[in-house]
C-alpha cells in the first residue's frame, strides 16, 4: 500500500511539474463559429493538441470573450493573452502608418495586394509593430469592402448627401467624405438600430459581414466596387514569442495554416455569400470598367490627405507600397 500511495504520489508531482512548464498560450479573436475564421480555429486547437500535447497550456478565447478588439489588442501588449487576430481598422490606432493598406483602391487585385502585402510590406509593418511589443506572425484576409444601401450606388454621384455608416477608420471615413456622403461614424454593431431606425441609409462592409449581419434586410443593394482591402494580422506578445522555443513557435505558427490557405478559405466564403445573397433576390451591382474608372478618379486626393494626416512613416511605406505595385506589373508582363 505504502509502494502504490509512493507511486501516486511520484506520478502527480510530474504531472504538476510538466503542467507548471507549460508555455501560456491563450488566443484571443473575435471568430464566430461557422466562419472560415472559426472553422479554421477548431482546426488550429486540434493540431496544437496533437503536435504540442501540453506543452502548452491551451486556453481558445477566440469566441468574443474579451470583448472589443480594443480589449483583445491590449491583452496580447500586456501578456494576459499570447496571440490573436486583429483587423487593421482596431490595429491603426496603435500604429497609424496601417491605415495605408485600407486606401481605396490601393490594390487593383487580390494577387497584388498579396504580393506587396507579403514581399514589400511585411518586413516594415514587423518593425513598426515590433516597436509596439507585437510580434506580425501572418497577415490575415478578410475580404473587399463594398457598399451596401437602400437604393443602388453605381457611381459617386449616387452617394452625394447620402448617409452612410463609416467605421472610425481613417481610410473609409476619407473616402466616403472624398465622395461627398454624409458620413455617420458607428461601431459595427450598432448598424443593424441604425437602418432600422433611418440613421443611416447604407455603409461599407464586407461580403460575408453583409450576409452575416443581415444588414440586407434594410439595405438590399450591394456594390461590388472592390475599393478596398480588409486587412488583419495575426499578432504574438513579443516578449512571449522570443522567449518561446523555436520548434514550439514554429508548430503554432503551422497549425494556424498558410496564408494561402488561408486567403481561399476567406475568398471562397465570400464567393458562397454574394451567391446565396442572389439566390436570396438581393441586388448586387457589378460595375463596368467605365464606372470603376469613375470611382477610382474620384477617390484619388484621399491617398494624398491620409499620408499627410498619419504623418509619422506613411510617406515611406506609401512608397514602398508603390513600389511593389511596380513590382507586380512587371512580373505579370
Amino acid at each position: 500500500m505504502r509502494f502504490l500511495i509512493f507511486l501516486i504520489t511520484a506520478f502527480l508531482s510530474v504531472a504538476s511539474a510538466h503542467a507548471d512548464d507549460s508555455i501560456p498560450l491563450t488566443i484571443v479573436s473575435f471568430s464566430a463559429p461557422d466562419s472560415a475564421h472559426g472553422r479554421r480555429w477548431v482546426q488550429f486547437e486540434q493540431r496544437v493538441e496533437d503536435t504540442l500535447g501540453d506543452r502548452v497550456a491551451l486556453n481558445m478565447l477566440t469566441g468574443g470573450q474579451v470583448g472589443t478588439e480594443e480589449n483583445m489588442l491590449s491583452s496580447i501588449r500586456r501578456g494576459r493573452a499570447q496571440m490573436g487576430i486583429i483587423s487593421i481598422g482596431a490595429l491603426a490606432a496603435l500604429v497609424p502608418e496601417l491605415s495605408l493598406l485600407v486606401a481605396p483602391f490601393l490594390f487593383e487585385s487580390e494577387a497584388e495586394a498579396d504580393f506587396v502585402m507579403d514581399e514589400y510590406l511585411f518586413a516594415p509593418y514587423a518593425d513598426l509593430l515590433a516597436k509596439r511589443g507585437l510580434t506580425l506572425a501572418k497577415w490575415e484576409d478578410g475580404g473587399w469592402h463594398q457598399l451596401y444601401a437602400r437604393k443602388p450606388l453605381r457611381s459617386p454621384a449616387d452617394l452625394a448627401s447620402y448617409r452612410l455608416r463609416s467605421s472610425a477608420t481613417e481610410a473609409t471615413r476619407l473616402f466616403l467624405s472624398e465622395v461627398d456622403a454624409d458620413v455617420v461614424v458607428l461601431d459595427f454593431g450598432d448598424i443593424v438600430a441604425a437602418l432600422d431606425t433611418g440613421l443611416v441609409d447604407g455603409g461599407v462592409t464586407t461580403s460575408v459581414m453583409y450576409r452575416v449581419a443581415g444588414l440586407y434586410e434594410e439595405a438590399p443593394h450591394f456594390t461590388l466596387t472592390r475599393h478596398a482591402f480588409a486587412p488583419g494580422a495575426l499578432l504574438a506578445n513579443k516578449a512571449w514569442a522570443d522567449v518561446t522555443p523555436p520548434d514550439v513557435l514554429k508548430a503554432v505558427l503551422a497549425a494556424q495554416g498558410t496564408m494561402a490557405d488561408n486567403r481561399r478559405l476567406v475568398r471562397a466564403e465570400a464567393e458562397e455569400s454574394e451567391a446565396a445573397l442572389r439566390a436570396a433576390g438581393i441586388t448586387i451591382h457589378e460595375l463596368t470598367d467605365n464606372e470603376r474608372r469613375a470611382w477610382v478618379a474620384a477617390a484619388a486626393p484621399v491617398h494624398r490627405k491620409l499620408i499627410d494626416d498619419i504623418g509619422g512613416e506613411a510617406e515611406r511605406m506609401y512608397a514602398i507600397a508603390q513600389e511593389g505595385k511596380r513590382a507586380f506589373t512587371a512580373r505579370e508582363n
